[in-house]
């Protein structure tokens, strides 16, 4: 009888499997790799620093050549649908810049490369080293097809380091945003199996030579020493690479910190995906830290405030519970949440919506209880746009800023200048008039962050970076010394503007506004500088007083409106009926500068 084919293949396969078993090969034991260390360059026996193709590891020299094309303006965002030719068969929908260097989502890229022009995109290649690059097409920008450029390990490992230390003269935002990308993507992206922190990472995928049909995966991966490591895996793709390389990474840098693994889908863990949650986005970092308290409304002068739930349910009163759309006059004593509460001061046109908790203290002291994430983004939303490039950078930085000391007695930090501008969910209001709040459009895009943004800025948060931050330094930043009388006695130059770009701002200062600010008439006004400090000086009946810009701020605003003293004043000089004040910039002019 004749056996058919596919059964004595089965038989046959079946009695191998029983007998001699070949081991299989180990990804590490094809896995070639070049290391820069403080000592110098490194490489495995056998692996030479001649030229090579690396695929994807070309992405973020072609952002830094857009940015280059497009000085100052945000990164774009662009769409990666099912049809784009990507990596990823279903795309990978709409990306921003940081998104798609962790997926490296290769429509992105070639969008990226297509709105740049191919001389900058030539110049900056060829400056990192990348050989062949000739005029590059978006193809090739990015690494792809048989006429992308090659470069060799070592220099690309230098190029490497360079972009996570040194700052880039055109683009530093654009930079800041490349660095989130290349943390994400070690994290939670094409090179997460590395499994490991604190490392800046990027893979790459390339057809082996002679063979286009099997590829090789690349991985780099640079600590914040400045230690780099590329990794070559001969048969694979870059997540492969990441995976081979995991283990001798741990040797090589044992102290490093293994990364947090993903909860397995279904796994029982509860996500609440709010607003802004992207489905099959990473569940955000933990943040170790509390929540956060904000004295609210301090720049007010006294008058009745109500709560209204702004939510679709009852929420925690003291002497009950508060129900959907409800609204009460707060006394002392009250506290209400946690819920979506709507703020309101009617003497004031003050409205202002928060997530969180609202507790009225003695004498109407308002303080309010959320979470790090809801304090982040009130922030962002009184400082920037809601489609900024420095999103990530200020969020990390108010996250530094939290944890400092708390800056009063009964809160962390209040709603003012004094500490930072929270305006919460908003609305935004413009503060000119002096009697009455004007609510300003609400702006375009979504509030806040996404959960993948806020792994982001959980994770630019841990690395060291300004902890405070100002509107627009009007090109002439202070130090932190100048304005406080303590921390850094160096004003550290601004890398987005200098002196010839400042923002100039002049306020009349009406007498009788003066005497209600200060409590009594006003005969001189004048700008000084004590023991290096800035002061307002104020001379009335009771003499001469000198204010730092916190309080000389917080008096006139309660007068002349928040933007009556918009940063600390160059000069003060007397007109009729008052006195003009002359300044420039914005905000405390220390730290962080979030101007255009």
């Amino acid at each position: 009888m004749r056996i058919p084919t596919l059964l004595f293949l089965v038989v046959l396969l079946t009695g191998l499997s029983g007998t001699a078993r070949i081991p299989p090969r180990r990804p590490s034991q094809d896995l070639q790799t070049w290391r820069r260390t403080p000592d110098g360059f490194e490489a495995d026996p056998g692996c030479t620093d001649s030229p090579q193709r690396v695929g994807s590891l070309q992405k973020p020299f072609v952002a830094k050549a857009w940015a280059q094309a497009h000085p100052g303006e945000p990164s774009p965002r662009f769409l990666c649908p099912a049809d784009s030719g990507c990596w990823l068969p279903s795309g990978h929908g709409e990306l921003d810049l940081t998104g798609a260097l962790a997926q490296s989502c290769n429509s992105y890229f070639r969008q990226l490369a297509a709105a740049t022009p191919p001389g900058l995109l030539a110049e900056a290649l060829a400056g990192e080293g990348f050989q062949g690059a000739g005029l590059p097409t978006p193809e090739t920008a990015i690494g792809l097809g048989a006429q992308a450029p090659a470069i060799r390990p070592g220099r690309l490992l230098d190029s490497y380091r360079r972009l996570t230390r040194e700052p880039w003269p055109a683009g530093e935002p654009i930079r800041q945003e490349v660095l989130a990308g290349l943390r994400q993507a070690a994290l939670t992206g094409t090179a997460a199996r590395l499994g490991q922190r604190g490392y800046w990472a990027k893979t790459g995928t390339v057809p082996v030579p002679g063979d286009p049909l099997h590829t090789s995966g690349l991985v780099v991966a640079v600590d914040d020493a400045g230690w780099a490591i590329l990794a070559r895996l001969a048969s694979g793709t870059g997540a492969e690479a990441a995976a081979a390389l995991a283990g001798p990474l741990k040797r090589l840098r044992p102290w490093a910190t293994a990364s947090r693994p993903r909860p397995p889908s279904g796994s029982g863990g509860v996500r609440s995906p709010g607003r802004n949650a992207d489905p099959g986005s990473p569940e955000p970092a933990p943040s170790e830290a509390g929540p956060v308290t904000i004295r609210l409304l301090d720049l007010l002068s006294p008058g009745p405030v109500f709560i209204r739930n702004a939510g679709s349910a009852p929420v925690p009163l003291r002497r009950g519970f508060l129900g959907a759309g409800a609204r009460l006059r707060l006394v002392p004593g009250d506290r209400v949440g946690p819920g979506l509460l709507e703020v309101e001061a009617p003497g004031h046109g003050l409205l202002r919506r928060i997530e969180g908790t609202l507790a009225c203290g003695p004498g109407s002291r308002l303080v309010a209880t959320v979470t790090r994430r809801e304090y982040v983004s009130g922030i962002l939303e009184g400082e920037l746009s809601r489609t900024s490039p420095l999103r990530l950078e200020l969020g990390a930085a108010v996250l530094r800023f939290l944890d400092q000391p708390p800056r009063h007695r009964d809160a962390q930090v209040c709603d003012s200048t004094h500490c930072a501008w929270f305006v919460g969910r908003g609305p935004r209001l413009d503060w000119t008039d002096p009697g009455h709040a004007r609510v300003r459009p609400e702006p375009p895009g979504p509030w806040g962050f996404t959960d993948a943004e806020w792994v982001r800025v959980l994770e630019a948060a841990r690395q060291p970076g300004p902890k405070l931050w100002t509107t627009h330094c009007g090109g002439q930043p202070l130090s932190p010394r100048a304005l406080w009388g303590r921390g850094e006695g160096e004003a550290k130059p601004c890398p987005r503007h200098g002196p010839g770009q400042t923002r100039p701002w002049e306020r009349t200062w009406k007498a009788p506004d003066l005497a209600t600010a200060f409590g009594e008439p006003v005969t001189k006004v004048a700008v000084a500088w004590e023991a290096g400090v800035w002061n307002l000086q104020v001379t009335g009946p009771r003499g001469l007083r000198g204010l730092r810009y916190d309080e000389a701020h917080r008096r006139l605003a309660r007068a002349l409106g928040w933007e009556a003293l918009p940063s600390p004043a160059d000069a003060v000089e007397p007109v009729p009926g008052g006195w003009r004040a002359r300044g420039v910039g914005s905000g405390h002019r220390v730290g962080l500068c979030l101007g255009d």
